[in-house]
């Protein structure tokens, strides 16, 4: 009689269809095929805990006789053989690699670490109307709370688990720790040889199943902390000099988030404004020349690209500096266009992890829109999309509606690309949970919301503070060697490390035509990034500054824009060369 049998490795859970007067040897056999294991290494056991297999690929008894039954869960374990010192130094280092597991070569991020390491458990203190023992004893009234306590959660108004109290929760059962993270795959499975391939065939083997969204009940980010509120200050000033719209990617660090059970906060220490097109009410991305050199700088003062940010302004009154409202739960939040971007970018900047088969899961990249509230003030509204939406963007099946920007569409099939059938759940006008089709989708079924600001400890010392008078912002407007001297001029001389510590100074010291200091990027960020003001002062009387130096006293017209001498144009801020009387983009005349 067939029975099934099921299976859990390091790899998941296998099931097996298997006729119970089978030999013992036969289901390790096929066990061996399945999770490609040698037969040898392969060892079979009812509990994790026992210390001896039921047998192995040589055991002869069948599986009735070894009172295996239909439904049965068995746990396999791999055996890796001992060898001698001798024999194990002779084998070559390819044969050794292949040993090791994927997870193995999982570089995680310094704060998943921290995070994989720590219980998380919330501590309480005694209660003195309740605990009736010693200060050493515990009780139901003051024993530590798991970080995924919902009533916990409720009472600090955390409104959804941190990633790692989300996992804990997943393994609190027995047998937990085999719980692995899985993306959701929305593509036909390649290599089926039982039928031609899509449009011409497919079949339950390689066909993607129905997929029913679900409402994401943790991030992976859990607060997006600014080093000052300068930064984004320095940021909207754009939108009030020139009433367009700006974008920008943030670049800091992440850390742990005390205020969240297992959380982690992303640190922004600059924002980095590619090129663009703006105008009032949109903006378009440029080629960008530059993102590799910022990236190495960032590489070189410890930092990462960890989100990106885009205003949304329109002013309501310039007497008293009030905004419109254009982002609420009568509108949207987030568009679907700009949540098809979003998870763009989170599957750009995938989150290392070690409890999923490719080695990366989800993202903490996040998304910041700066624009009116109710009360028509400007404020910043964080989010991330979920790992979900970031799949339906990866296998590019989602696009935007026509009907409502906060409306998103699922693609039908067609003869290039076979889509499977997307629900997701609501509340009727009635109250009951219905289940519809994925066409129209409602981008807000999608949005994790996550709160922005300054830092909630006090002010803390910034990593790039700037100089005295800020240095202009690259692709705003053209550079040149003279408004870098006016610049360095300003600057008192113990202040020479604040005047290095801008993102916009570094690039120019690196981009400019006249003296590259691009080589020498990796000192000046590393005394940035520990604030060593010896090793800076060396620089200072290095052989290059120095020569920038007599560059600077000498009166030059020499400009340190990449191309030669730019204009900007008045209406779009198109950086253009000197030669084009119009501007290249909306042939505006060249002003003076």
């Amino acid at each position: 009689m067939n029975m099934i049998l099921r299976v859990r490795s390091s790899n998941g859970t296998e099931r097996v269809t298997i006729d119970s007067s089978c030999a013992f040897s036969e289901l390790v056999r096929q066990l061996s095929e399945k999770c490609s294991i040698p037969l040898e290494r392969l060892s079979l056991y009812r509990d994790l805990r026992d210390k001896n297999p039921l047998g192995n690929h040589r055991t002869r008894q069948t599986l009735k006789a070894m009172k295996l039954n239909h439904g049965d869960m068995l746990f396999i374990k791999t055996r890796v053989d001992t060898l001698p010192s001798s024999a194990a130094s002779s084998i070559t280092s390819p044969t050794s690699s292949t040993v090791s597991t994927p997870m193995e070569s999982v570089v995680l991020d310094e704060v998943d670490r921290k995070l994989a390491r720590s219980d998380g458990l919330i501590e309480r203190p005694r209660n003195p109307l309740l605990c009736n023992h010693n200060d050493k004893g515990r009780c139901v009234h003051c024993s530590p709370l798991e970080p995924y306590d919902a009533d916990y959660l409720s009472e600090n108004k955390i409104k959804y688990l941190s990633y790692y109290s989300h996992l804990k929760k997943k393994r609190g059962g027995s047998n937990g720790r085999f719980v692995q993270m899985e993306d959701m795959d929305c593509k036909i499975k390649p290599g089926c040889v039982k039928h031609p391939p899509w449009p011409e065939g497919i079949c339950t083997q390689c066909q993607p199943p129905a997929v029913t969204l679900n409402q994401q009940e943790y991030r992976h980010c859990d607060f997006i902390e600014f080093e000052s509120a300068s930064i984004v200050e320095r940021f909207i000033g754009y939108w009030r000099e020139t009433g367009h719209q700006r974008v920008g990617f943030l670049y800091g660090r992440y850390d742990v988030e005390t205020h969240v059970p297992l959380g982690i906060k992303s640190i922004v220490s600059f924002i980095y404004e590619p090129p663009q097109n703006t105008d009032p009410k949109s903006i378009e991305f440029l080629e960008d020349p530059y993102q590799p050199v910022v990236d190495e700088i960032a590489r070189g003062l410890g930092l990462t690209c960890v989100g990106w940010i885009f205003t949304d302004l329109q002013a309501l009154s310039r007497a008293d500096g009030t905004v419109r409202s254009l982002r609420n739960k009568d509108t949207y939040f987030l568009s679907a266009q700009e949540c098809i971007h979003a998870a763009h970018f989170q599957n750009n900047y995938p989150s290392p992890s070690d409890v999923s088969r490719d080695g990366r899961f989800g993202s903490k990249f996040t998304t910041v829109c700066v624009s009116g509230n109710t009360a028509n003030t400007i404020e910043m509204f964080a989010y991330q999309v979920s790992n979900q939406c970031m799949a339906l963007v990866r296998d590019n099946i989602l696009q935007p509606a026509r009907e409502h920007p906060g409306m998103a569409y699922v693609k039908q099939s067609s003869a290039e690309q076979y889509v499977p059938d997307v629900f997701f759940r609501e509340k009727d006008e009635y109250g009951n949970v219905v289940t519809k089709e994925a066409r129209p989708l409602p981008v807000d079924y999608l949005l994790l919301q996550l709160p922005a600001g300054t830092p909630k400890d006090g002010q803390k010392e910034p990593l790039m503070p700037g100089g005295a008078g800020e240095f202009p912002v690259f692709h705003r407007r053209a550079v040149d060697l003279e408004i870098f001297k006016q610049y360095y001029r300003a600057q008192p001389d113990e202040k020479f490390l604040e005047s290095l510590s801008d993102i916009n100074v570094l690039l120019f010291l690196c981009t400019n035509d006249t003296l590259s200091f691009r080589e020498h990027m990796t000192d000046i960020c590393n005394a940035i990034r520990t604030g060593d003001r010896g090793v800076v002062q060396a620089f200072k009387e290095s052989p290059i500054w120095l020569t920038l130096e007599q560059i600077l006293a000498v009166d030059t017209d020499l400009t340190a824009a990449p191309g030669g001498d730019t204009w900007n144009c008045s209406v779009c801020t198109l950086i253009n060369q000197a030669s084009k009387t119009v501007c290249e983009v909306c042939g505006t005349p060249k002003s003076g």
